[in-house]
C-alpha cells in the first residue's frame, strides 16, 4: 500500500484584524519541505512512464521557450488536464520625488493609459481535474511550526541596519527574515515603517524581482 504523508501546515496571525478587533488566525502550508526539482521529477517519469529523459528535458525546454511568446500575443494557454497559464497585467509603479516607489490610485477608468501599465507576471489556473485529486485526497493534516513574529526593539533594528549598510550597503525583507527570525509579512512592515513618515530613515529601490532599502546618508 502507497504510504500517505501528512500535509504539514502552521498558523498565522492574519495581518488585520477583523471588524470587532479580534485578532484572527488562519492555516497556511507549510513551505520549507521537500521540493522535487525538474532533474527528479525527469528521473521519476523515466522510472515510472513511458516518458524517456530526452523527451522530458525537449518537453519542458520548448514549454519554457513558446508559452511566454504565445501569452504575449493575447494568447491563454491551456494544456488538457493541468490548467491554464495567462499574463497578469497591473499599475505600473512610479518613483516620487523622494526616491520611493508608489502605485497611483486611479478614480476615474478613462484616465488610465497603456502608459500606466505593466507585465507583472504569469499566472496559472489549475484544470479542476487537478484541483479534484488534491481536494479529494484521505491524507490528515499536521501542524509543524515555523518561524514566527519576533520582537524587534527599533533601536535593535537600527544597529543591525547599520551593520548592514557597512557589510553590503543595503537591506532586505529577506535579510530580516534569517537574521531576526521573523515572518515575510512583519519584516516587511518593520523596513516599511522605517520607510514612510514625516522623518523617514530608509528608502526603497528595486533591483529587480525584490527591493532594496538602504539609509539616507548612508
Amino acid at each position: 500500500m502507497k504510504k500517505i504523508n501528512p500535509i504539514l501546515y502552521d498558523v498565522y496571525a492574519t495581518p488585520n484584524p477583523d471588524k470587532e478587533g479580534e485578532q484572527l488566525y488562519h492555516p497556511r502550508i507549510f513551505k520549507h519541505g521537500n521540493q522535487m526539482n525538474d532533474d527528479e521529477l525527469k528521473e521519476y517519469l523515466q522510472r515510472n512512464t513511458r516518458v524517456n529523459s530526452s523527451q522530458f528535458v525537449g518537453m519542458i525546454e520548448a514549454l519554457v521557450e513558446e508559452i511566454p511568446q504565445q501569452l504575449l500575443l493575447n494568447k491563454y494557454v491551456h494544456i488538457r488536464g493541468m490548467g491554464t497559464f495567462y499574463l497578469k497585467i497591473g499599475i505600473r509603479t512610479r518613483t516620487d520625488k523622494n526616491g520611493q516607489q508608489y502605485i497611483p490610485k486611479f478614480t476615474d477608468p478613462k484616465s488610465i493609459t497603456s502608459n500606466d501599465l505593466q507585465v507583472e507576471g504569469i499566472g496559472f489556473r489549475a484544470d479542476p481535474k487537478w484541483n479534484r485529486i488534491v481536494m479529494h485526497t484521505k491524507q490528515h493534516f499536521e501542524r509543524l511550526e515555523q518561524r514566527h513574529q519576533a520582537n524587534i526593539s527599533k533601536s535593535q533594528l537600527l544597529l543591525y541596519i547599520d551593520n548592514k549598510m557597512e557589510e553590503q550597503g543595503f537591506v532586505t525583507v529577506r535579510d530580516l527574515i534569517y537574521d531576526q527570525q521573523t515572518t515575510k509579512y512583519h519584516a516587511r512592515k518593520l523596513l516599511e515603517e522605517l520607510s514612510t513618515g514625516k522623518q523617514p530613515k530608509l528608502y526603497r529601490v528595486k533591483a529587480g524581482r525584490i527591493f532594496l532599502y538602504k539609509r539616507y546618508g548612508k
